[in-house]
């Protein structure tokens, strides 16, 4: 099987051994981002759900499709298993 797959890293491998200022250590602040939001966000609606809709319907199938989302980006941008 060819696998042309390359495993990014969201952080820096290299210790702070080097005497150059680090502005961070994530690497890839956009995909770190969408990596969490999705997640955190399902959290978030799935405990406010009673105050942001009286509709359990609506509130589960915000869930369902931000943790689908969360779900691709974790697999097709992040990179994570």
């Amino acid at each position: 099987i060819d696998d042309d797959t390359e495993e990014v890293s969201l952080f820096d491998a290299e210790e702070e051994t080097t005497n150059r200022p680090r502005k961070s250590k994530i690497r890839h602040p956009v995909a770190s981002f969408f990596h969490l939001f999705f997640r955190v966000s399902a959290i978030i609606v799935y405990l406010l759900c009673e105050l942001l809709s009286s509709s359990f319907i609506a509130c589960m199938v915000t869930i369902i499709l931000l943790l689908s989302r969360d779900f691709w980006a974790v697999k097709n941008v992040t990179g994570r298993d």
